[in-house]
């Protein structure tokens, strides 16, 4: 967010949680074809902790994804939703990436920084910093209690592995379980 020189993104398979909040906060979001973005902390018992979706998304949107813990977004949707610039098909996410670099290298280096800095700032002006910090006091709250389904997950890894704990979770979500 507060780097002075546009970021972009390229993004093939999956692209969840963390990783998820670092494409949004690119500058630029490429999504391959067969990519899925989601936020699914809520599934095990977790918070999400930076939050941009509502920022981009708003608050319907984000509301339905990440109370819902929905981590099989497709890229389509994502574009629909405004989490990413464009969606290219399989392979040619770095192409795009590098033509819209190079387009971007022409551009005298004040004026592009400026400009971030502007639209930045008018985003920051709505809030947005101090809610991520707001947001990261929450995280820790969260992150500091043993919920139910965490406790519940983390036995599953241990006794059985992450693959077995990945597939309880589902199965909760699912009512099967």
């Amino acid at each position: 967010w507060d780097f002075p020189k546009p970021t972009i993104a390229v993004v093939h398979g999956f692209c969840l949680a963390a990783a998820c909040e670092l494409a949004m906060c690119c500058d630029i979001t490429v999504a391959e074809e067969g990519s899925f973005f989601g936020e699914p902390e809520l599934k095990f018992g977790s918070v999400i902790t930076a939050m941009m979706m509502p920022w981009l998304t708003g608050p319907k949107i984000a509301k339905e994804l990440l109370l819902g813990a929905d981590d099989r977004i497709t890229a389509e949707r994502a574009y629909e939703i405004g989490l990413v610039n464009r969606v290219v098909p399989q392979g040619e996410g770095m192409n795009a990436a590098f033509e819209f670099a190079q387009r971007l290298a022409v551009m005298d280096d004040d004026a592009v920084r400026l400009t971030k800095q502007a639209i930045n700032s008018t985003f920051e002006a709505m809030g947005l910093k101090e809610a991520l910090s707001a947001n990261l006091d929450l995280a820790i709250e969260i992150e500091t209690r043993e919920t139910p389904s965490r406790k519940r997950f983390k036995e599953i890894a241990k006794a059985d592995g992450l693959k077995a704990a990945l597939a309880w979770r589902e199965r909760r979500i699912k009512g099967d379980g």
